[in-house]
């Protein structure tokens, strides 16, 4: 995996923009600027832990480089912003992630530390490992730069792995429902899923959960969640890598906020169909775009169809490229 093992920043802190899970909204909203500043760097944000450097704001979250004296090592910390520290949702939502990456190990997802309390107001702080390498996201728009595409055969093995994960989540009882570029780093031929922000158990769910170019048509509407949404989500995240643009395309006055868990009420007078395109149309085959051999062009765009009984589950996913990978894939670099 040639490409995803070229990191083109110093390992430790990723992209300012691709910061686990997030876009870079430091900039943003007039509501953001009103905020109240970022810990300055030599601050000890939790006990034990200096801050390096500040990332990244979200809706919810701030993200910081720091330094973790017991581990003698950079390390990533996510806590609450300091105007959004009081909402219990957004604490319940960063303390069930912290629970879900300290129990949940696997060689594809990243791993928690700990997760402990902010020194000076007590709001909870998670403590993820560093990771070298870039975020799909931030690969995709390097090499589309360039006039460039991801090999197929690396993008077939990114797709295993992320299958791997996912497998081992809904093995557990969870979706992650936030597949996107974003959320994915690559690093030396590994890809990790870094945000578990809005898994959740299988189950009914307010629409527009997730992000919106990467919703499955059931996330987009709303109602019961199964395995089917995940693998939407994975299809999306190949087709992007394959074809350097989501399925479907993408609007900032109808992104659905990744991290919020209190639905969207600026869109609550649209109908959902003339808000979200995968309720109403089929994604273009991704052979569209790019000459992507037939077994490979055959698992994307099965992925994406519409109902979820028509999708392949998890396994014959990882299973088809697997197989593929094991008798053509090796010798195909296009």
């Amino acid at each position: 995996m040639d490409a995803l093992a070229r990191p083109p920043a110093p390992p430790g802190a990723p992209p300012r923009s691709e910061t686990p899970g997030r876009p870079d909204t430091s900039q943003g909203s007039k509501a953001d600027r009103r905020a109240p500043p970022p810990v300055p760097r030599g601050t000890e944000l939790a006990p034990g832990f200096e801050v390096i450097e500040h990332l990244n704001r979200g809706n919810r979250l701030d993200v910081y480089d720091a330094w973790s004296r017991e581990r003698a090592c950079r390390c990533v910390l996510k806590t609450l912003r300091p105007d959004r520290a009081t909402e219990p949702r957004a604490r319940r939502a960063l303390e069930q992630e912290g629970r879900l990456l300290r129990r949940l190990t696997h060689p594809h997802l990243v791993r928690a530390y700990e997760l402990t309390h902010a020194s000076a107001d007590g709001r909870p702080v998670l403590v993820l490992e560093t990771l070298g390498g870039e975020t799909l996201s931030h690969l995709i728009h390097r090499l589309d730069e360039g006039g460039r595409r991801l090999p197929v055969a690396e993008v077939a093995e990114l797709g295993r792995q992320l299958a791997s994960a996912l497998t081992y989540l809904h093995h557990h009882g969870w979706l992650h429902l936030d597949l996107k570029p974003a959320n994915i780093v690559a690093e030396a031929g590994r890809a990790r899923l870094i945000d578990l922000s809005i898994a959740r158990r299988p189950g009914r769910a307010r629409p527009g959960m997730g992000t919106f170019e990467y919703l499955s048509p059931e996330q987009a509407r709303g109602g019961r969640l199964t395995a089917a949404a995940d693998v939407w989500g994975l299809g999306a995240v190949l087709y992007s890598a394959l074809a350097g643009e989501p399925p479907y395309g993408y609007d900032e006055t109808t992104v659905s906020d990744d991290a919020e868990e209190d639905g969207s009420e600026s869109r609550a007078t649209e109908p959902l169909e003339s808000v979200y395109p995968q309720l109403v149309v089929d994604a273009d085959p991704i052979r569209r775009y790019r000459r992507v051999p037939a077994p490979i062009a055959s698992i994307v765009d099965a992925c994406l169809r519409r109902e979820t009984a028509e999708r392949p589950p998890l396994p014959d996913v990882m299973r088809g490229l697997e197989d593929w990978l094991s008798t053509d894939g090796m010798g195909s670099r296009r």
